[in-house]
C-alpha cells in the first residue's frame, strides 16, 4: 500500500521493532520515550491523527491488546481498525494463567467500539463472533514475499536425511521439546534427521539439556536468535510448528512462500492454510508428530521445483488490496 498511501509504523512500546526489510517508504515513530507516559503518548498520537486529516483521511489499525486499548481514545481523530492476531482465549490463557481467559475477553469486547475488524482465518472469525458480536473481514495474515525471494533454493534435497527446522520463541504455548523427543524417536526408526531449532526463550536451558540427556548433540542444534533465518528455512525439508494455539505463524508463512512444507499441530486456522496437501501435514496427537514429520518432507522431496506454496488467501497482494479497499471505502 506504500505506494498509494502515506504508511506510518508507530511504535508505543521500546522493543527489537521491524526487520531491515522494511518498505523505505515506511515512516516509522517511536513514542516510547514520550514524555508524560501512556496519556503523553496519546495526545501526541492523536495529534498526528488530526494533522493528517482525521477521519476524513486517516485510518488507524492496532494489532495486539495495548494498542487496541490505544487506539480505542482515537475514534474522534481517525477510522479506527484492529487487526485480531490469533486465538486470543488460548494464547492469554498460556501467557497469564487464568485470568488471561477474563483478559481475552475483556479485549475481544472492546472490538465492539472499532469500526472494523480483521481476522486472519474463518475459525478466527467465528470465535470474534461468538464471544463479542462482531462480525469481522477476513483478510489472511501476509509476508513479503519479493523479499524471500532471494533466499529460495532452486529446488528440494533428494539425497541424504532429513532437515527439519523450527522457528519460534522456546515456550510452553509453541511446544518445541515435543519436536526434540519426535527427533529422538525418528533416530530410534533408523531415520537420518536434523533439526535447527531458532529462536529463545524460558525454555532455552531445558532443551538444551534436553538434547545433551538423550545425546542428540549430533541431531539438534540450537542457533538462539537468528538475525537472517532464511538460509536455514530454505535448506530445510519440512517447518515444524507444533504450537497448541497460533493465528497464523509468520514464520509458517515464511516457509511456505520459500517453498517448504509445513509441519502443523490442527488447531485454529491451521487447516486453511495447509488446505494444499503439498504444503505440508496437519497432526492432533503428540504421538502423530514424528509420522507427520516425515510425510511432509517425504511429499517435499517428490517435487521438482521447491515454488510458493502460499494459498492464494494469504498472499501478499490481494491481501494488501482487500486492507486498501476497506480503508478507502471508510474514509
Amino acid at each position: 500500500m506504500a505506494p498509494i498511501r502515506r504508511i506510518v509504523l508507530v511504535y508505543l512500546k521500546d522493543g527489537p521493532g521491524v526487520d531491515a526489510n522494511l518498505d523505505t517508504r515506511v515512516e516509522e515513530i517511536l513514542l516510547a520515550t514520550t514524555p508524560g507516559g501512556w496519556r503523553g503518548r496519546l495526545r501526541v498520537y492523536q495529534r498526528l491523527l488530526r494533522d493528517g486529516g482525521g477521519r476524513e483521511k486517516v485510518a488507524s489499525l492496532s494489532m495486539c491488546l495495548s494498542a487496541d486499548l490505544f487506539n480505542r481514545f482515537c475514534s474522534e481523530d481517525a477510522v479506527i481498525c484492529s487487526s485480531v492476531r490469533g486465538n486470543l482465549p488460548q494464547n492469554y490463557r498460556h501467557d497469564y494463567g487464568m485470568i488471561g481467559t477474563c483478559l481475552a475477553f475483556a479485549h475481544l469486547l472492546v472490538l465492539r467500539s472499532f469500526d472494523h475488524v480483521f481476522a486472519m482465518t474463518e475459525a478466527m472469525a467465528t470465535q470474534i463472533h461468538s464471544i463479542a458480536g462482531v462480525r469481522s473481514k477476513i483478510i489472511g495474515n501476509f509476508v513479503d514475499e519479493q523479499a524471500l525471494e532471494c533466499f529460495r533454493s532452486a529446488s528440494p534435497h533428494i539425497k541424504g536425511g532429513f532437515r527439519f527446522v523450527y522457528v519460534g520463541s522456546l515456550t510452553r504455548r509453541k511446544q518445541p521439546a515435543l519436536i526434540v523427543q519426535a527427533i529422538k524417536l525418528l533416530i530410534s526408526q533408523d531415520y537420518d534427521v536434523k533439526l535447527d531449532v531458532i529462536g529463545d526463550g524460558p525454555l532455552r536451558e531445558s532443551i538444551s539439556a534436553m538434547v545433551v540427556k538423550n545425546g542428540l548433540q549430533e541431531h539438534v542444534q540450537l542457533h538462539g536468535q537468528v538475525a537472517n533465518p532464511y538460509p536455514l528455512i530454505a535448506d530445510a525439508d519440512a517447518f515444524v510448528l507444533p504450537s497448541r494455539s497460533e493465528g497464523v505463524s509468520r514464520a509458517a508463512l515464511e516457509a511456505l512462500c520459500l517453498g517448504v512444507p509445513c509441519v502443523l499441530r490442527n488447531v485454529d486456522g491451521n487447516a486453511e492454510l495447509l488446505s494444499n496437501p503439498m504444503a505440508g501435514e496437519l497432526f492432533s496427537n503428540d504421538l502423530d508428530l514424528s509420522r507427520a514429520m516425515v510425510e511432509a518432507a517425504t511429499r517435499g522431496r517428490t517435487r521438482s521445483i521447491k515454488s510458493n506454496l502460499l494459498p492464494p488467501s494469504f498472499r501478499q497482494s490481494p491481501a494488501a488490496m482487500q486492507y486498501l479497499q476497506i480503508i478507502e471505502g471508510s474514509i
